[in-house]
């Protein structure tokens, strides 16, 4: 059954569903035995329910009425999720669409489960998914579903179902749990997971660890700024009353304005000094010279409650007409009209909430949740000052869900939310009922929206960081050691998230040792310890460089040089015993090694170039360069260095590549034959792909050839053939 975080509302909620139309609960006495018959003309003609004052949320053949369920059911929701009986933009069939809504149904007043609305949502989301492959197979009813299917699915991947995601079990889980009363039947037998086809769970997506120096730069100038404006932090609520009445102060000289004679043109028209900037501007101008003109006898408190209604904009070249108290200073900053104040406010905001954030691992959701009335408390254990951010919670546990959510942080921390609450608060009491902690500061001043709120530290962020987020050396070593699978730019600008802040508190933390894990996790609210050290992933390998005496940079350089010159080392040997070695440069140094009767192993400055110590010299030196561009083969050519295509006919003769095994020629020359045979098979052969086949396939086998391996050439059919241009015949 439905559970909500207001439980008054709850219970509301579901006493509306007793005592409806000769029933004592409607749920029992009329939904439940319809959805079981799934009779769908009678179905369709129910209720979905009913609201807290008794009024239908309409029938459950409505899809209008489903998309708007969620403000009658979990009106303190954060985040808007639309029941949406629509598939890629096209009507569901109908028998699929009523099992949808019998299931959402049952889950949503008949479950024995403790389901969210949310819950809800995602379940509809991803059973959508498997409505096309369904239909394809000319099946229309979710008892199709069963491990068999599902299985074949998986295996010939014809579906764009992604089995590899937690998301899409979950739905289908919903079914096997909820079988009992459903109007067909459920053919799952177990909870599945993706280990019972043989797949594992992908990795959720990681945000990046932002590289110390701009992690340090960002901690240095948000303190910077926390502490000039929590100085002056009770001047600062002057800001946001400035930009609250900014307008208001404006229509109280323009009322008197408009009556006055002053107003009046010689031909009786009105000099208004109104601009029409933009559709809304246009649209509220309009309707206020339409409302001042239709007053018979027009007064100034009538006008200026007609300039609150309407908000007409007045030119800016005209304001200081009408307004002339616009100076404002606090502290250094002086400010000369809106603009400048909506700006100031933008960067304080920003750069106070990236502050708090950083400081506390607060997610930007929980940021938005902060309590309005005792957001931060301090706390002394053992003579030390503990300053705790409260906030509502934001994620869905198991079981009973408590309203505050507590976040440790440092005294910075503390002042960066006192100053934010002095910003905010003066916009806030504009709005009486509202019980959020962020306002805007244009237009009504109402509540900013979640998504928006990331926007302000993003931008702090970009703005104050400047050119410093074009990324070294320094920064790709750090974020190479954080994030091994992930390739970054040099001088390319790092793009940051909110999100990321989350992830550097806990990495460094752990990597610093001033943390353990059960007290991230405590501070973290994670369910699992698994989620804690996916957050903190790779923190142990920066903690061990750390720890050594050397500089990470220089360590990691000396690691690299030392492997390119055990590979080149390792060539060298093996020209040395006179293995083959095949490519260009390879095969040249083989020849060279026939026609000179001294050691070609003996360099006149080094000399022995048998010597590991050779080859390190050599590339710290950059006198030589060598770079793997797949197994086995190897480049010597800086231009090629960024090189992620290869093509192995480039690589067969290439005067700069050294070949020293055939494993990846031999796994192309493979993948080129099947190519090449699945062509054929389904009548999808070209002379462009008959002729790429078969260059792959001569460039792996001279690879091979050169290596002195023995190998069973590729016959290539009659209709590759067919298809080749005779050598010769183009002069």
């Amino acid at each position: 059954m439905i559970k909500l975080t207001d439980l008054e509302h709850q219970n509301k909620l579901l006493k509306a569903q007793e005592n409806v139309g000769g029933y004592a609960n409607y749920l029992i006495d009329v939904l439940k035995p319809s959805i079981e018959r799934g009779d769908w003309d009678e179905l369709e003609a129910l209720d979905i329910g009913f609201t807290v004052t008794g009024e239908s949320f309409g029938k459950i053949a409505d899809d209008e009425a489903w998309r708007n369920l969620q403000p009658h059911i979990d009106p303190q929701a954060k985040d808007t999720k639309t029941l949406d009986f629509t598939h890629d933009g096209k009507t569901i069939e109908r028998n699929l669409k009523n099992q949808l809504k019998a299931l959402l149904l049952k889950m949503m007043w008949l479950s024995p489960h403790d389901l969210s609305f949310l819950t809800l949502y995602n379940t509809l989301k991803d059973l959508k998914k498997i409505i096309d492959p369904l239909l394809n197979e000319g099946l229309n009813t979710l008892s199709a579903l069963d491990f068999d299917r599902l299985e074949s699915w998986v295996l010939t991947d014809h579906t764009y179902i992604d089995f590899e995601r937690k998301s899409v079990y979950h739905a289908l889980n919903q079914l096997y749990k909820e079988d009992k009363g459903l109007p067909f039947e459920v053919n799952l037998n177990k909870v599945l997971s993706a280990s019972d086809f043989g797949l594992t769970y992908k990795d959720p997506e990681q945000y990046t660890v932002i590289p110390q120096r701009l992690y340090y730069m960002g901690l240095r100038k948000s303190e910077e700024l926390i502490n000039q404006a929590y100085a002056i932090r009770h001047e600062l609520e002057q800001l946001a009353d400035y930009i609250a009445t900014y307008f208001e102060k404006a229509y109280v000289v323009y009322a008197k304005y408009l009556v006055s004679g002053e107003a009046r043109k010689k031909n009786g028209g009105i000099k208004w000094y109104l601009a029409k900037s933009s559709r809304v501007h246009k649209k509220r101008t309009t309707a206020f010279q339409q409302a001042f003109i239709a007053l018979r006898s027009p007064n100034e408190e009538d006008t200026l409650a007609l300039a609150h209604l309407h908000k007409p904009e007045i030119k800016s070249d005209y304001i200081d007409k009408f307004h002339h108290e616009r100076k404002l200073t606090i502290g250094r900053w002086i400010i000369n009209n809106i603009k400048e104040a909506q700006s100031l406010f933008k960067v304080l905001n920003g750069g106070l909430l990236w502050g708090l954030m950083a400081r506390s691992g607060m997610r930007c959701d929980e940021m938005y949740s902060l309590n309005t009335v005792q957001g931060c408390t301090k706390d002394i254990i053992e003579r030390q000052n503990i300053y705790v951010i409260h906030a509502n919670l934001s994620k869905t546990v198991k079981g009973s869900q408590p309203v505050q959510d507590e976040f440790v942080t440092t005294e910075v921390g503390m002042k960066a939310y006192e100053v934010l609450q002095a910003l905010h608060t003066p916009l806030r009491k504009r709005h009486s009922s509202s019980q959020s902690f962020f306002h805007k500061t244009k237009k009504d001043f109402s509540k900013v929206g979640k998504a928006s709120l990331g926007k302000y530290s993003k931008a702090w962020f970009k703005e104050t960081m400047g050119e410093e987020l074009a990324l070294n050396n320094e920064d790709l070593i750090d974020l190479k050691v954080s994030d091994p699978n992930l390739s970054f730019e040099m001088g390319k600008n790092y793009e940051f998230t909110p999100h990321q802040l989350r992830r550097s508190f806990a990495y460094y933390l752990i990597g610093y040792e001033l943390c353990n894990f059960p007290q991230l996790k405590q501070q973290f609210s994670h369910v699992s310890m698994a989620m804690t050290r996916h957050y903190t992933k790779n923190a142990s390998k920066f903690q061990k460089i750390r720890q050594k005496k050397k500089n990470l940079a220089h360590e990691i350089d000396e690691e690299r040089i030392d492997l390119k010159a055990r590979t080149y080392l390792n060539i060298y040997q093996k020209l040395a015993n006179k293995e083959r070695v095949a490519g260009g440069k390879g095969k040249e140094f083989a020849k060279s090694m026939t026609k000179t009767g001294r050691s070609l192993f003996k360099d006149k400055v080094d000399n022995d170039m048998l010597s590991l110590k050779y080859w390190k010299k050599q590339i710290r030196t950059q006198s030589r360069h060598i770079h793997a561009v797949a197994p086995g083969v190897y480049c010597t050519s800086t231009t090629c260095d960024l090189r992620t295509l290869v093509n192995l006919v480039e690589c067969v003769d290439c005067k700069n590549d050294y070949i020293v095994d055939a494993v990846f020629a031999e796994a192309k020359r493979k993948e080129a034959e099947i190519h090449m045979l699945y062509d054929i098979e389904n009548n999808e052969l070209t002379a462009q792909t008959a002729s790429e086949s078969y260059i792959k396939v001569q460039a792996a086998e001279r690879i091979m050839s050169d290596l002195g391996i023995d190998y069973e050439p590729v016959v290539f059919p009659d209709e590759v053939k067919n298809l080749l241009i005779p050598y010769g015949v183009i002069s």
